[in-house]
């Protein structure tokens, strides 16, 4: 078994690792129907309770409480019912006109910020809950009799949470509004990716800082079984310290080949588990443990899948770039963003992860992307469709080069320089006057041997 130099240091002491399962909140956000269903509740509780005038509440509305009778109690909260499902259709319609915008204009993957957004989670179950507390109160006036007039905080209560809907109406509009600039959405896809590198370089800190070689599965001198995948899906997480503590009880290696946001099938082979000689145990109770600790979903989540974060904002520009839109200066933005994005993960730490026991013996292989191919990943495709718009290319010239400068890895410093001189060498073969991108691509070069930052010539702003 290959252990850690002894550059590296001592061993490690055994400390519990954060699990990077997705937690209890991550499930919550992604439920989309608890919110309003919480509202309905709520609503209906206050509806029963403020016209029995049980609540503490109602004894402090009584004193503002409009004097009425049941009858015309029951009028009144029809008509703030009828305001309410107006203002409610108003809301729906408009951010289904944005989201279809959003989507047809720039990308559907982009749907995600308008579901996650306050409309979805706040104002929605605001106007559930102000519906369902007028159907409940009404219903609740029917057992009362009609000819007493009598203060009814139930009345007060409605005219509050009127004007807490209209509020909501307001807050909605304004916030679909900023929602409809490119500018916001990049910009929310690049603090989310960010926060999400943020998070997993957290989870990086007890890891093996230096590389470890990965044997290939005929080199391994133990029992090998080939790691399957349960179901279809895509990998959503894998939680790294569960698999650590289950290759270290039952004496395995664990060698995952598939990144987070790939998507496997139903029995393929995900990587392979090296069950070491000594060891008697059977593979089976393990195998079922790391298929645990490995979660599949229905689709890519951007909580774990910085790769996701990138793909989106190259949409962005690739949609952009497309004749039917035809809007550099879209693609400009997103490729700014991609810029500020892989900037910030150049001084993070990417690439393949390796987990030791307490013993310092390596038992889990994790496969990731690196630097090198988020930056692929962030340029090819905009390079394809953008080779011939010198704006675009100028951005995608100053990305690489601003990649190449704050790298940590020499590897990823020297890929960002062949990266730039690929992005050059492709746009003199599409634009018909290259002087000027060959100009600012010396310059660049001659910045990263510690010249001075060149500006961006007037076209590309």
């Amino acid at each position: 078994m290959t252990r850690v130099a002894d550059a590296q240091g001592p061993p490690r002491a055994s400390t519990r690792r954060p699990r990077e399962t997705p937690a209890f909140r991550w499930w919550l956000r992604h439920q989309l129907w608890i919110p309003p269903v919480l509202g309905a509740l709520l609503g209906a509780l206050l509806g029963i309770l403020t016209v029995k005038q049980t609540l503490p509440v109602a004894g402090v509305l009584a004193g503002v409480a409009w004097r009425a009778t049941a009858t015309e109690a029951r009028s009144m909260l029809s008509t703030v019912l009828g305001i309410a499902l107006t203002s409610l259709s108003i809301v729906l319609s408009l951010s289904m006109l944005v989201v279809q915008n959003a989507a047809g204009q720039y990308s559907p993957r982009l749907l995600r910020l308008y579901l996650n957004s306050a409309g979805i989670r706040v104002v929605i179950p605001v106007f559930v809950a102000t519906s369902v507390f007028c159907l409940a109160a009404t219903h609740a006036f029917g057992f009362v009799s009609g000819l007493e007039r009598a203060p009814r905080p139930a009345l007060a209560l409605a005219m509050l949470l009127l004007i807490v809907c209209e509020g909501a109406l307001i807050f909605q509009v304004l916030q679909t509004l900023q929602l409809m600039r490119v500018e916001n959405l990049v910009r929310r896809v690049r603090q989310d990716t960010l926060g999400a590198a943020r998070t997993l370089e957290r989870f990086r800190a007890a890891d093996l800082d230096a590389a470890v070689p990965v044997r290939a599965r005929g080199d391994s001198p133990g029992t090998v079984w080939p790691l399957r995948a349960r179901a279809d899906g895509f990998i959503a997480s894998v939680d790294a310290g569960a698999l650590l503590e289950v290759a270290t009880a039952h004496q395995l290696t664990v060698h995952l080949e598939r990144a987070v946001g790939e998507p496997v099938i139903h029995g393929e082979q995900m990587g392979w588990m090296e069950l070491e000689a000594r060891a008697s145990a059977g593979h089976e109770s393990s195998e079922s443990r790391v298929c645990r600790a490995i979660h599949l979903d229905r689709w890519r989540d951007a909580d774990r899948d910085l790769a996701l974060g990138v793909r989106q904002l190259v949409d962005v520009a690739i949609k952009a770039l497309s004749p039917g839109i035809n809007d550099p200066y879209t693609a400009v933005e997103a490729v700014d963003q991609l810029t500020f994005l892989l900037c910030g993960l150049s001084r993070m730490r990417l690439g393949p992860r390796v987990l030791a026991d307490a013993a310092g013996t390596p038992r889990v292989f994790l496969h990731g992307p690196t630097l090198r191919d988020y930056l692929a990943l962030a340029t090819d495709q905009i390079l394809r469709y953008g080779a011939a718009e010198p704006a675009v290319v100028l951005r995608l010239l100053r990305l690489a080069a601003s990649v190449a400068q704050r790298a940590r890895e020499d590897e990823d410093r020297r890929a960002a320089r062949e990266r730039l001189h690929a992005i050059l060498a492709i746009s003199e073969r599409s634009i018909p006057e290259p002087s000027l991108p060959r100009h600012y691509a010396e310059a660049l070069e001659q910045a990263l041997d510690g010249g001075p930052w060149p500006p961006l010539p007037a076209i590309g702003f």
